[in-house]
């Protein structure tokens, strides 16, 4: 839970503003990266370990502590990379008073939008992590296929899904810089509005016009959490952007309970594709009051991102 957190705060710090997009979208392609090292070679440490002699309940605790070992060289790499924090004096406050000035900075308009966008970005990771795979099992079931054989034609669909998202992440990364954030996030939304509510309309998953709307998905997927980063390293205050990014992470993780709440129910109650639906219409919803803060708010404070240093 705090590695995403502080992941976020230290590219909120380190980024330039002028290319803050086009860097989120770097870390999204090496955390995509990380997802498909785990599921290839991690995900194969116990059985691994297994054909080396440890039993099962050993095999697991070696996955584990492989994992941790991971985990110490990246945190002693860091602990060697990453610059001291800043030498003047900072109040301390509590806990609350922290919590409470993160929210406040929901006021603002343009933070609003980005902690939306952290909750819609967190429910669509949710739908196509959990319904789209469960969806297509299903229906290859009703069909007569065997369980493995719909649940590779779903993992094949689904890794089509993120190729794509890793592989768009830089180019919507220059699109925001170059639009700017509110501007860029408003078309992310509407790429996503768009991905989700086709992919709703499929009724066969099965079929060869599958593979343009998991392509599409994948886009609109990337596109509003590369938008929604930047957008939230663009407007969170110096002196509180841990506090800010906690709560942008809270939005989203109540985001990833909605979700999965109100996909849930939909899909037992309605039909399997409805939460797909259901976020074409949310980020569609998003979209127009984005339009709305650009129009009467602006991308951004200043008239122009400065490209002269590093954001103090």
């Amino acid at each position: 839970a705090v590695v995403p957190i502080m992941l976020s705060a230290c590219i909120v710090d380190y980024i330039q503003d002028v290319s803050r997009a086009r860097w989120i979208g770097v870390t999204s392609i090496f955390n995509g990266l990380g997802v498909v090292i785990m599921a290839v070679l991690l995900s194969k440490t116990p059985a691994m370990y297994q054909e080396y002699g440890a039993d099962p309940v050993a095999a697991g605790r070696y996955a584990y502590w492989t994992a941790t070992g991971i985990c110490l060289v990246a945190a002693a790499v860091l602990g060697f990379g990453l610059k001291p924090g800043s030498e003047s004096k900072v109040e301390q406050v509590s806990l609350a008073e922290q919590f409470k000035a993160g929210i406040n900075e929901g006021r603002r308009p343009r933070m609003l939008l980005a902690f939306l966008a952290a909750f819609i970005g967190r429910g669509d990771l949710v739908v196509i992590g959990t319904f789209f795979s469960l969806w297509v099992v299903q229906l290859g079931n009703d069909l007569g296929m065997d369980s493995g054989e719909s649940l590779g034609k779903a993992g094949m669909l689904f890794g089509l899904i993120q190729l794509s998202a890793m592989f768009w992440a830089f180019f919507m990364g220059m699109i925001v810089d170059k639009l700017g954030r509110v501007s860029g996030l408003s078309l992310a939304l509407f790429i996503a509005a768009i991905g989700y509510t086709l992919m709703g309309t499929i009724a066969d998953p099965f079929g060869s016009n599958i593979y343009l709307m998991c392509v599409i998905l994948g886009i609109g997927e990337i596109s509003v959490i590369v938008s929604a980063g930047a957008l939230l390293g663009q407007e969170a205050p110096t002196q509180i952007r841990g506090a800010v990014v906690g709560v942008f992470g809270l939005v989203g993780a109540i985001g990833i309970l909605f979700a999965t709440k109100l996909g849930g129910e939909i899909f037992d109650g309605i039909s399997r594709t409805a939460p797909f639906v259901m976020m074409g219409i949310l980020n569609a919803s998003l979209m127009l009051f984005a339009l709305w803060v650009r129009f009467r708010h602006g991308n951004t404070d200043s008239d122009h991102l400065s490209v002269s240093g590093p954001q103090k």
